[in-house]
């Protein structure tokens, strides 16, 4: 019987192509696309300095990257 509810679950579980490396490229970036919020696709365009880049910070607003501060001091 435990086995039946595992493989009904894996069942229900929902389809994400952007997973699927077996599928071309575009359909993964199209998939994985519709599924973030605004403010997820905001945050994986946004870069903040490492010295603000707390893990809540991070998490809170989707950040996606921070620059290191030997990084910054390379530009100048």
């Amino acid at each position: 019987m435990g086995l039946a509810v595992i493989w009904a679950t894996l069942a229900q579980a929902e389809y994400m192509i952007y997973k699927d490396a077996t599928k071309p490229l575009n359909s993964r970036i199209k998939d994985l696309m519709s599924r973030m919020t605004l403010e997820e696709k905001i945050g994986q365009m946004t870069q903040i300095e490492r010295n603000v880049a707390s893990a809540e910070v991070m998490k809170d607003y989707f950040i996606g990257k921070h620059h290191s501060w030997f990084y910054s001091l390379k530009k100048l």
